[in-house]
């Protein structure tokens, strides 16, 4: 008899995890425990999972390569019948979630499997998303109130005027009508502030890389979209062998590659660079690799690449704790500051992008101010000369307009603050994106999402705005998706400058302002606490804590002591013991109950039993 528990995985360290998360949740209202493994290219560690937990409920997903899919999809259920670990006299219901292209194929090779498997592709319509989860439980208890409130979590009480706007954005596809980019000067090709201050609209860039043996697709997908001039700024998806072993061509001949573009040399990096230089001209930066941070931004340099743009770091990300990358948090934390310190050095401006990873693993707000906060002190004390900071909308898909107007205005609050740490502050450049996880996989009410979201995004008065192609929900964007994507934002950018007035009433309302004070004040006790953990902190105020909170060890600490935490961090090392829940508005906050919440401050939080070794 099997256990009515729940243990998924991803499969061919594919890091893309908040959907299981997402079920795992659902699967705790209908009493079932879950156990969520970190991305791997190991499965060991799955396999005695299931051993040790003889789970009724199995999930696999994989959101990249359909190819990748279907080869490991067979690997894992053919290991399943071989080594005895689940038969088909077993009572188990195996799910698989994928991009729907992947499921399309897998359809036409179901029936080769060993054992019955469920394919998941999931509803564009939020209920029918929950029903479609909560019956793969077989939750009959409290079926109908479990779907309401999930529901109601799904769909927050937003903005209605940009309902309307987005059906004016989205009518009769008039939107492919918009004119080409303006040609930057030529002093703004290398300029990326002085590219900002040209362009009437906020500089546009979206990533691009395509997953093949060659980079010769991407070559010329990047100079199509050049010549179309729908971008300024080509963020290069590097696959993820890039990632790790640029510069050593071997290894990409027996290990598998996804994700992105496969670039394996410094040739490859000046091929991909020139394919830029037609129509306007837009810079190129690459993914940050997950080794060899500084000597990269010196390749990139020597090849023409970070000029006129600028480069993402992570900061507590990409190793260990999100299986990303082969480091431990301190060791790539180091690192991370290198990198930012070499980039300063050479006049780059610098994102960190942490924010929105402590958003795919569903941090409450407070968390995500904390975050621009630190990045700001990272950056404010390794000399950054121009800093962006990216606010990601409708991440996770659960939080409402008001919670995104709210935390994204104080985030930059405190971000601005912090950053006054320094005697000549670096200016902030505020870059907003849409999250793909609230993009339908019906690709045209995806083009309506995409609208309102930037309508929202534009409350905030974007420098840049970071393409989220609609057709994100179903496979990775092609430049004809790009070219499309980039008109149909433009188009949004143009409505909501005539209705700005109308739509700029609602960011002031009550509900904003006073969520946006609570996070101010939350945020500070989380710093000041972050700050304790530096030997030479003496009270101050915010604007000269930079000097405590940007050192490599207090970064590092804060992670380690789970005082920078959340519940969707796989590595059970750094995942704090707590609960997060959208409330009204989609509010994300800690609280003490799924069923029957009530908000634990941070205070309360950090005082929790596991937390008392740390002070």
């Amino acid at each position: 008899m099997r256990n009515r528990f729940f243990v998924a995985t991803s499969l061919a360290n594919d890091p893309h995890t908040e959907g299981m998360h997402n079920a795992s949740k659902i699967a705790a209202l209908g009493g079932i425990d879950s156990y969520i493994l970190p991305p791997s290219l190991d499965y060991e560690p799955f396999y005695e999972a299931i051993n040790k937990y003889k789970p009724r409920y199995i999930g696999l997903s994989y959101r990249q390569n359909e190819n990748v899919a279907v080869a490991e999809v067979f690997k894992v259920i053919n290991y399943f019948v071989t080594s005895g670990l689940v038969t088909e006299n077993d009572d188990v219901r195996i799910i698989f979630s994928g991009l729907p292209k992947t499921i399309k194929v897998l359809e036409g090779k179901v029936n080769e499997l060993p054992l019955k498997i469920i394919l998941n592709q999931s509803s564009p319509r939020p209920r029918e998303r929950v029903t479609e989860t909560v019956d793969y439980f077989e939750i009959v208890q409290d079926r109908e109130k479990i779907i309401q409130q999930v529901y109601e979590e799904l769909v927050p009480k937003g903005i209605e005027l940009l309902n309307q706007l987005a059906d004016e954005a989205v009518r009769g596809d008039d939107y492919k009508n918009e004119p080409p980019l303006d040609v930057p000067s030529v002093a703004a090709t290398s300029d990326y502030i002085l590219r900002i201050k040209e362009s009437k609209f906020p500089v546009l860039r979206s990533h691009f890389g395509i997953p093949d043996k060659t980079i010769k697709p991407t070559v010329e997908g990047i100079k199509q979209l050049a010549e179309a001039q729908v971008l300024d700024e080509v963020s290069l998806g590097s696959s993820d062998l890039s990632q790790r072993y640029f510069g050593h061509p071997e290894k990409f001949e027996t290990l598998k590659n996804d994700g992105g573009v496969p670039y394996k040399t410094y040739e490859d990096l000046v091929k991909l660079y020139q394919a830029s230089r037609y129509g306007n001209y837009p810079g190129v930066k690459p993914y940050c690799h997950v080794v060899d941070l500084v000597k990269f931004v010196h390749q990139c340099l020597d090849a023409g690449m970070l000029r006129g743009v600028h480069q993402a770091v992570p900061l507590f990300w990409f190793n260990e704790l999100d299986g990303r990358g082969p480091a431990t948090v301190r060791e790539s934390v180091k690192e991370h500051f290198a990198a930012v310190r070499e980039l300063a050095k050479n006049g780059i401006p610098v994102e960190m992008n942490d924010p929105n990873q402590w958003s795919s693993r569903w941090a409450h707000d407070t968390i995500i101010v904390t975050s621009y906060a630190l990045v700001s002190a990272v950056m404010t004390m390794c000399g950054v000369q121009n800093m962006v900071l990216q606010m990601q909308f409708n991440k996770p898909k659960e939080t409402g307009d008001y919670a995104d107007l709210a935390k994204m205005q104080a985030g930059m609050e405190m971000a601005r603050r912090i950053s006054m740490g320094r005697k000549n502050p670096a200016p902030i450049f505020r870059e907003t994106r849409t999250g793909i996880e609230s993009l339908s996989a019906d690709m045209t009410l995806a083009k309506w999402q995409l609208a309102r979201s930037t309508f929202l995004q534009m409350c905030m008065d974007p420098h840049i705005i970071h393409i989220v192609s609609y057709c994100e929900a179903n496979y990775a964007a092609r430049p004809e998706d790009i070219i499309d994507s980039s008109r149909l934002i433009r188009r949004a950018v143009r409505i909501f400058r005539k209705h700005k007035q109308d739509i700029m009433k609602e960011v002031n309302v009550p509900i904003v302002q006073e969520r946006k004070e609570y996070l101010l004040r939350e945020c500070e006790y989380l710093l000041r606490e972050i700050a304790k953990l530096n030997p030479r902190y003496e009270y101050c105020p915010l604007e000269a804590m930079a000097q405590y909170l940007g050192d490599e060890d207090v970064i590092a600490t804060s992670i380690e002591k789970k005082i920078m935490s959340a519940p969707g961090i796989i590595n059970e090392k750094y995942r704090g013991d707590f609960i997060t829940k959208p409330l009204k508005y989609g509010m994300i906050n800690v609280v003490d109950d799924y069923t029957h919440p009530r908000v634990i401050t941070e205070k309360e939080r950090l005082n929790q039993k596991q937390y008392e070794s740390s002070y």
